[in-house]
């Protein structure tokens, strides 16, 4: 008995001594990871990349010709090696590193605070693409960068002579008093400066995540291509519309120090195998320690759009504005916003049209925000309106309310996130059965529709479904919600054993082989542990962002029902492409001038697909379904549906809702950063340049008129 009691306590000290060694060693890993973040691999904390004055030699020549050097390169990289269009598509053709490397000058001149890019046109008959892109960066407490200028090789700060020599050269060139000349100072000066005259057509981007306005940031690349489309965009209407044809495009990236780790470097030292895994390693620890430097920086970034805002709306200007943030710059919008959208809500008058609450339309792209800040604002619009009949509430009242924002009101704000898959919440048990009867009833189209639908989930879950992993699971998983990571491991451990994941298909499962089912219980039993551990964060508007916040299904009724949910907050509208997933080519930046790209007007299509459902009330209006309308009168680039449709939910929202929360499948928009379809960008754009209703396309000037 002893030698059993001495054994045993030899065991249990063994299995101690091996879980401290086992913790130990997280721990040291975990300070390991920490050091190298903030230590070793840490990122300038207050560095301007973009700030050199535009007033310099420079930067005006480039003003004056612009710069066609990116798009040359570009069809030399082209030429040499078409890159794939696979999985996180890189435009080999808009590298401000291979421009460097040609010429090392252009390290100076991609610096300038505003710069005019062209992209040429080969083909015979083409046009030039021709547009400006300016930056405005912050420091990590909100304080603007100031302008610099050049003396040899080094930056010199702007003195007081400098800004009086510029004043009156500026003043003897224009004939102006010195009264009618400000000085510029700031990025956001020059900016100021470049809209106060002409007509421009301005494509505000709030960067995210892992990125800043660093020569070679890959965001700067996306603003550029997003850019060179508008500018495409505009010349297709410019026959039919010639109010656009004078129209500048012109991109204003909003640089802020997303990127924590410096990830290219660890790629330039180690290669993009092991620099790309230790850079991913870092850089994930670091989403919660630059999601409060985003919210940090929102005010000033809200001030300085709607600056922008006010320079574009001066009387008898023609200008338009469209503000889009991805990731945590989404989160910097939604933080910076929130509270504008509820005051707007709670002083909006029943019938009249809700003005946008910055330029023409927000996109918040995949945003790394919790859900309390989309859902804050339904709730201003829930208490307002009456949802459904029943005993207190007649079905008059009901229809009455469907008025509180007019037929023609056109979106405000759009979040658009890349979701997991179709349908919304997935599948409960018995659904299978339902959508496999074989019979003539009221639901029978119904039916097919949803299998036509699961039959593409399943495709999409065999090669791999290209949802946004970082806002539906690692964000969670920061806010201690482990079940979104759970439901991921689940995910994981499907495939390897060739089955569908539980709850998302009505493929029968195959048999689970002794080998796959053995090197998946680790991954099992890890799920099940995520999935049921104590005192988690259970508030989902709280752990989950804006567009993965999914309203609850009724308890009752199959999926081609509308039952009106208990919870009626979270997502709102779909989005799909109008190609099956991976048919739809990237088009290169260098290639824009020339490429057989079209995005047509798309005039009345939001008026006409809400009359296309009037015996619904406009509810699950469907832009590939639309009312007829004039001729030349096309429906957008990609398709929009009210509703969670085949869900088994009625609407949360009122056909005519300006708050569009979006869950988009992967052929329109994938991943965390698959956002340059052409599609997606042409959908984007028109909800702006054209009348998608009968009302016209505002901006409300938010500027105070008692403040002179």
């Amino acid at each position: 008995m002893r030698w059993v009691t001495f054994g045993l306590v030899r065991g249990v000290l063994h299995a101690s001594r091996t879980t401290a060694r086992i913790a130990a060693t997280l721990v040291l890993a975990a300070l390991g990871i920490l050091f190298l973040n903030y230590v070793v691999l840490s990122t300038d904390k207050a560095h301007a990349y973009r700030n050199l004055d535009p007033g310099l030699t420079e930067c005006r020549d480039g003003l004056a010709t612009g710069w066609t050097i990116l798009a040359d390169t570009g069809r030399e990289t082209l030429r040499a090696a078409m890159p794939s269009d696979g999985d996180g598509w890189v435009d080999a053709s808009n590298d401000e590193g291979a421009v460097i490397a040609t010429d090392a000058r252009w390290a100076t001149r991609l610096r300038c605070a505003l710069q005019r890019h062209i992209v040429p046109a080969r083909e015979s008959g083409g046009s030039d693409l021709a547009f400006h892109l300016g930056f405005i960066e912050f420091q990590e407490d909100g304080e603007p960068y100031a302008l610099v200028s050049r003396e040899g090789a080094s930056d010199t700060a702007i003195d007081s002579a400098m800004l009086r020599h510029a004043m009156d050269n500026e003043m003897r060139a224009k004939g102006m008093p010195a009264t009618m000349v400000k000085p510029v100072i700031t990025q956001l000066d020059a900016l100021k400066k470049h809209l106060s005259t002409g007509s421009h057509y301005v494509i505000a981007f709030v960067h995210g995540w892992r990125h800043d306005a660093r020569i070679g940031d890959g965001n700067v690349a996306d603003l550029r291509l997003y850019a060179a489309h508008a500018a495409r965009f505009l010349a297709q209407r410019c026959p039919s519309d010639p109010s656009v044809c004078d129209m500048d495009v012109t991109a204003i990236y909003i640089g802020w120090r997303g990127a924590r780790v410096d990830e290219r470097g660890l790629r330039r030292w180690f290669g993009d195998a092991i620099g790309g895994f230790f850079g991913n390693l870092s850089a994930g620890a670091t989403l919660f320690d630059r999601k409060p430097v985003s919210e940090a920086i929102a005010p000033a970034a809200i001030s300085a759009l709607r600056t922008i805002e006010t320079t574009l709306s001066a009387p008898g200007a023609h200008n338009k504005l469209i503000v889009a943030g991805h990731s945590l710059g989404g989160n910097m919008l939604a933080s910076g916003l929130k509270d504008d959208m509820v005051k707007a809500v709670h002083r909006h008058r029943f019938g009249e049209t809700l003005l946008p609450v910055l330029g023409n339309l927000v996109v918040l792209i995949n945003p790394a925000s919790e859900a309390s800040k989309w859902t804050a604002i339904q709730r201003e619009v829930w208490l307002k309106l009456a949802d459904h009949a029943d005993a207190q509430t007649p079905a008059a009242e009901v229809a009455r309310d469907d008025g509180y924002f007019p037929a023609d009101q056109r979106p405000v704000l759009m979040s658009v996130t890349a979701a997991l898959a179709f349908p919304a919440g997935g599948l409960r048990p018995g659904d299978c059965a339902w959508i496999g009867l074989d019979i003539d009833d009221a639901f029978a189209a119904a039916r097919r529709k949803i299998r036509s639908r699961l039959s593409a989930t399943d495709s999409m879950f065999d090669a791999g479904v290209d949802y946004d992993w970082a806002t539906h699971d690692l964000f969670p998983t920061f806010k201690f919600d482990f079940r979104p990571a759970a439901s991921f491991l689940d995910r994981v451990a499907a495939r390897f054993e060739g089955r569908q994941p539980r709850g998302e298909s009505c493929t029968p499962p195959a048999p689970v082989d002794l080998v796959a089912g053995s090197l998946t219980l680790p991954l099992r039993a890890l799920s099940l542990l995520a999935a049921t551990f104590p005192f988690q964060n259970t508030a989902r508007e709280d752990s989950h962002t804006i567009g993965n916040l999914d309203p609850p299904r009724p308890a009752a009724g199959v999926l081609a029902d509308a039952q009106p949910s208990a919870a009626p907050f979270g997502t709102t509208h779909e989005l799909l492409g109008l190609d099956a997933s991976g048919l739809e080519r990237h088009h290169p930046y260098a290639t824009l001038a020339d490429a057989a790209l079209d995005c047509p007007r798309s005039d009345h299509w939001l008026t006409r697909g809400r009359l296309a459902r009037a015996d619904r009330r406009g509810n699950f209006w469907d832009s590939a379904d639309l009312a007829p309308g004039r001729p030349g009168e096309h429906g957008p680039a990609a398709r929009f549906l009210h509703g969670l449709q085949l869900t088994g939910m009625a609407p949360i929202t009122r056909a005519n809702d300006p708050f569009w929360n979006v869950r988009a499948f992967d052929n329109a928009l994938s991943r965390h950063d698959g956002y340059r379809l052409s599609s997606f960008i042409c959908a984007l754009n028109q909800l702006v340049m054209d009348d998608i209703t009968d009302a016209p396309t505002l901006m409300n000037d938010h500027r105070d008129t008692q403040i002179p």
